[in-house]
């Protein structure tokens, strides 16, 4: 009898259990299809995580800016409240309470974005914040950072130059750090990989440089202030045997800041020969 009935529970089992075709199920699932295409990357890449962190990182840089502007001797109170939400984000990203993390950011965004604009007022009407050595080298800081969010990764699709959702992020992030100053002149330059006819990459990267010019001009960029230029696939990123991740690389807009100051009576006009100088020089580490 108890063999019967083992055999009827194994049967009853057999009959219920399904597998997966190879590759399907499970973890396979996660490998199957690499290497991945940009979609898939840009999916992958911009976690809720990664997300946090960066806006984080940006918010920061922000608040410290306004301190180097000398908020401390206008706005005191207004300081130390945002000081106090920055360290509680702080202490939730600590805990990986990435949710929490992330509606406390959004609010602190709008928060410091109301206070620089309070600043700003009051120290027009008072002067109550002078230029210090603090704020020369935060300058400097800032410059780096913009550099590198206009330069980041993944900016375009094969054959595309509408910019990825998550370059539209890191041009949103430029957008605010730029207009934290008085002066930024920049020199966009779009790039191709060398897939397509040569003309039709120089068409292409001209489109790329204008379409990030037009989406700094939307987060409140003034664009007299940027220049756009192409170069096709003439100066890919680097000097590597030709693949796929390389030509992702190619497909770009190459940021260049020309001019950057606090000072209003200080800009300046550059006629095309200056761009085309600093394009084929050094560029400014």
């Amino acid at each position: 009898m108890k063999h019967i009935l083992f055999t009827i529970i194994l049967l009853t089992l057999g009959g219920c259990a399904s597998w997966p075709d190879e590759g399907q199920g499970g973890w396979a699932e996660k490998y199957q299809n690499y290497p991945l295409t940009d979609e898939q990357h840009e999916m992958i890449y911009d976690t809720q995580e990664t997300v946090v962190l960066s806006e984080f990182q940006h918010h920061v840089l922000k608040l410290d800016l306004l301190k180097a502007q000398g908020i401390q001797q206008c706005m005191p109170a207004q300081l130390l409240k945002a000081q106090i939400y920055e360290n509680r984000i702080r202490r939730l990203i600590a805990a990986q309470m990435w949710s929490d993390a992330e509606h406390d950011l959004l609010i602190h965004y709008h928060g410091l974005n109301q206070l620089a604009k309070h600043f700003e007022t009051v120290n027009a009407m008072s002067q109550c914040a002078g230029v210090t050595d603090t704020e020369k080298n935060m300058t400097a800081s800032l410059k780096d950072q913009i550099t590198e969010l206009l330069n980041s990764d993944n900016q375009f699709s094969l054959n595309d130059f509408q910019v990825t959702p998550k370059y539209i992020t890191r041009l949103a992030q430029a957008a605010d750090l730029i207009k934290q100053v008085d002066e930024v002149n920049l020199l966009l330059v779009g790039h191709a990989d060398i897939s397509g006819q040569q003309q039709d990459n120089y068409e292409l990267a001209l489109k790329r440089a204008e379409t990030v010019k037009h989406w700094l001009g939307i987060y409140g960029v003034n664009p007299a202030t940027i220049t756009t230029l192409t170069q096709g696939s003439l100066t890919p990123y680097s000097d590597e045997p030709d693949s796929r991740s390389k030509r992702h690389s190619d497909r770009r807009v190459e940021a260049i800041i020309i001019d950057m100051s606090d000072d209003k009576a200080t800009k300046q006009k550059h006629a095309l020969s200056r761009w085309t100088k600093i394009l084929n020089g050094p560029k400014e580490q």
